[in-house]
């Protein structure tokens, strides 16, 4: 019955000359906000008169919900080679790398611009003579540029920072500025670079800062060729150890 009264209803408002109401489009979808993520891998491998092997991996996961954004990751690389040939003098297996990296960053939006932070990081570099480093604290920070295209953002606060260095503990109080841009050029592509120092508040020469550049490409929907620079500057290194450490990391990104 139902069928046949809106029949009679159309046919009523033809013969009366009145046109039937267009049927509306559906709405669009809404965007959805929530997690993103996203795991790499890298390897070489040789074998011959020369034995190598390196593995690097990480995970990046993001959530973007209204006001809260938050920002967490993971990353490591291992290392070794030696020479295998009958002429060499040592055969004997040495790690060349070996260091992990946890990160966690919470951003809370008081405009469409501004923020305030906490942010907390734990590392371990075997090669380079940290047992530890754990670094934690507040701030605020303000988005300069802000769009799908490219995000440019600078941030400033207050670190702890604890380390263990070849068995010894410091704890100290550090200023830290950072900045990070992104640029979007292709859909499924990515160029960045973040730049971060940390100062101790008592002695300004002793600080430590990082750097980092990267591009991801895609090459299928969720796969993405990768590579990254990272340069980790100490300037009071352990003893006999190398104020400068740069990795060139090379691998695939799957979006999960």
């Amino acid at each position: 019955m139902s069928v046949l009264a809106a029949v009679i209803a159309l046919a009523a408002g033809v013969s009366s000359g009145q046109a039937p109401a267009p049927a509306q489009a559906p709405a669009a979808p809404e965007k959805k906000e929530g997690w993103k993520t996203e795991i790499n891998a890298g390897l070489n491998l040789t074998r011959g008169n020369s034995k190598t092997l390196l593995v690097n991996g990480g995970l990046l996961a993001e959530y973007k919900r209204n006001e809260n954004e938050l920002r967490l990751g993971l990353q490591g690389a291992y290392g070794e080679s030696a020479l295998t040939g009958n002429n060499a003098s040592n055969k004997t297996e040495q790690t060349t790398i070996q260091n992990a990296k946890g990160t966690a960053d919470y951003r809370r939006l008081f405009s469409e611009r501004d923020y305030g932070y906490a942010n907390g990081e734990l590392m371990h570099d075997e090669i380079a003579g940290i047992d530890y480093r754990l670094i934690m604290g507040p701030g605020a920070g303000r988005y300069f540029v802000k769009s799908d295209l490219q995000k440019l953002t600078a941030e400033a606060g207050l670190a702890y920072v604890r380390q263990r260095r070849e068995g010894d503990i410091n704890n100290t109080a550090n200023l830290r500025v950072a900045q990070r841009y992104e640029i979007n050029p292709l859909k499924g592509s990515k160029i960045w670079e973040a730049f971060e120092l940390l100062p101790a508040l008592n002695d300004f020469s002793n600080f430590f800062a990082n750097f980092e550049i990267g591009a991801e490409a895609a090459i299928a929907a969720d796969l993405s060729l990768r590579i990254v620079l990272q340069d980790q500057y100490n300037n009071q290194p352990p003893q006999d150890k190398d104020k400068n450490d740069v990795q060139l990391i090379a691998g695939v990104a799957y979006k999960l």
